[in-house]
């Protein structure tokens, strides 16, 4: 039998394949070749798509908590937390570097001009104070109480990148819905938890 230490070690490790691992696929393709025709635009999808993917696991770690009562969870949402802050902060630089080339003046026209843009911009920024507070000491530094309200922050920024994805999607709306139904479902969870637990 794996005692719980091992257990938790296995866990935290898992949770850093799934930040790593996405790097690892998206050096082959760049190196396979296989970006398509324009590789600038698949890069900032899918560093866009991870982090997405990673910051919605990262709230459903609370929900996995409550249903299975497994500390380990919880001790690994920060890692998570963390990777997804990281991917989305690379789509950004992706975009911003790769796609537009650092021409600030484009990149300052799409932000006030592009709707999409603005809401994933916005999701990011809300990401920033819940990085830097992210820190074991922060709690006992803030007061736990104003720690957890700053950080339910992540249920609006996840909004606005679901959002942002849907705005941004033209044809095809499976992901994006499929994103919408996590992301709702995850919130309601949230919700029911904190009602039955204030009876």
């Amino acid at each position: 039998m794996i005692d719980t230490k091992a257990k938790i070690l296995l866990f935290r490790f898992l949770v850093l394949l799934s930040g790593v691992v996405p790097a690892l696929w998206l050096g082959w393709m760049w190196l396979s070749d296989s970006m398509g025709a324009n590789p600038a635009e698949t890069a900032v999808h899918f560093t866009g798509r991870t982090g997405l993917i990673l910051l919605l696991v990262t709230i459903a770690f609370s929900p996995a908590f409550r249903l299975s009562g497994w500390v380990g969870i919880m001790i690994a949402r920060r890692q998570m937390g963390l990777w997804a802050f990281f991917w989305l902060t690379a789509h950004m630089l992706t975009w911003m570097g790769w796609d537009q080339y650092w021409e600030w003046r484009w990149i300052w026209h799409d932000m006030w001009e592009l709707e999409y843009i603005r809401y994933g911009l916005s999701g990011l920024l809300l990401l920033i104070p819940l990085a830097l507070t992210s820190f074991r000491w922060a709690p006992e530094k803030m007061g736990w109480s104003a720690w957890h309200w700053l950080h339910r922050l992540i249920y609006v920024a996840a909004g606005l990148g679901v959002y942002h994805l849907w705005v941004l999607t033209r044809v095809d709306y499976l992901l994006p819905t499929a994103f919408a139904i996590v992301f709702l479902a995850l919130v309601v969870f949230r919700v029911v938890d904190a009602i039955l637990h204030r009876q």
